[in-house]
């Protein structure tokens, strides 16, 4: 079995460097450079750092722990997984995943599990952008994908509003001025905040906002069908249109097609969240916002390990990213 010593001997450092990498201590004191290769050396030597003796000496366990709601059975959850497994697996550290189904019992019943795990950290995951509630008791917590219900409690979101502003922005720099919204019959943090953007940005570009051209309806695709032939199926409609999410926005698409209008040529569409399975098979495929999901889940699962979470805590939102693909093109000739 491969040593420390062996793993600093390949990586050409000293084992007091091998060994800051491995133990995940290495953020400002070893460059990435190096730490990279020393991670690299011990994948290829199989090294394996022995976790539960250097749990007893520093009474810790060296896990993360990740209580979800809702999470782990929703598309949304890969990136956000695969951020903290990857991040774990670079530092030597182990996970364990428990879900509660947004269940207050199931809640408290992972919260015991966990403490008796004795995890280090708890990575407590939203399905989507909320408050949560975060048991006092739970002094080594924070929240992904949204923001803790009491003080104290670090939390990353997406940047809602600055997504949304990018989004309209897109269509308006294609020329579209009259630019429709289709958005959720819901209470969630998310809708209010895209609707307010989306508001906010028409108002920056000169553009009195059209409250008949702003749709809510059901998130199924039902419901998002129904939204859809509201909005296109009257003489003036829309040239563009902002969808809340992908789903909506395949209603779109579908409600489209029934009445003869083409996407791009006849209407430009833009989504949010930028789920694959329908962004990428739509056709065309769908110019959309990307959420942050991974990159959200790397940067807190590193803080909480290397104890650098920021003081006093905050909420910190990430930006999304435009993602632009087919479905947006200048607005027609006239419109």
């Amino acid at each position: 079995m491969a040593t420390l010593a062996d793993v600093a001997d390949a990586a050409r450092v000293s084992t007091a460097t091998a060994s800051l990498v491995l133990s995940g201590k290495a953020s400002g004191r070893v460059s990435d450079a190096t730490a990279a290769r020393v991670r690299a050396a011990a994948e290829e030597l199989g090294y394996v750092r022995d976790a539960l003796a250097g749990g007893m000496r520093n009474r810790r366990t060296r896990t993360v722990g990740v209580l979800g709601e809702r999470v782990l059975s929703t598309p949304y959850a890969v990136a956000m997984i695969d951020a903290i497994l990857t991040v774990c697996r670079q530092l030597g550290w182990a996970v364990l995943l428990t879900d509660s189904g947004g269940q207050a019992e199931q809640t408290r019943r992972a919260v015991r599990e966990l403490r008796s795990r004795r995890v280090d950290v708890i990575v407590h995951a939203a399905m989507y952008h909320q408050q949560v509630h975060v048991p006092a008791e739970l002094d080594n917590a924070a929240v992904l994908n949204g923001f803790a219900d009491r003080d104290g409690v670090v939390g990353v979101v997406p940047d809602e509003r600055a997504a949304a502003r990018e989004a309209v922005g897109h269509l308006l720099s294609l020329g579209h001025r009259r630019i429709g919204h289709i958005t959720h019959d819901d209470t969630t943090v998310a809708i209010g905040m895209r609707r307010t953007a989306y508001e906010e940005t028409l108002v920056s570009a000169g553009i009195d906002p059209d409250p008949s051209l702003v749709i809510s309806g059901g998130n199924d695709p039902e419901g998002a069908d129904a939204s859809a032939r509201r909005l296109l199926d009257r003489e003036d409609r829309p040239t563009a249109v902002f969808c809340y999410n992908d789903g909506i926005a395949a209603g779109v698409y579908r409600v489209a097609a029934r009445l003869g209008i083409s996407i791009p040529e006849d209407l430009s569409v833009v989504g949010f969240d930028d789920l694959r399975l329908i962004s990428t098979n739509l056709e065309p495929q769908l110019t959309t916002m990307r959420l942050p999901h991974y990159e959200m889940a790397d940067w807190l699962v590193r803080r909480l390990i290397n104890d650098d979470l920021p003081e006093p805590a905050e909420v910190r939102r990430f930006p999304c990213e435009l993602v632009v693909r087919k479905s947006t093109a200048p607005a027609p000739a006239g419109a």
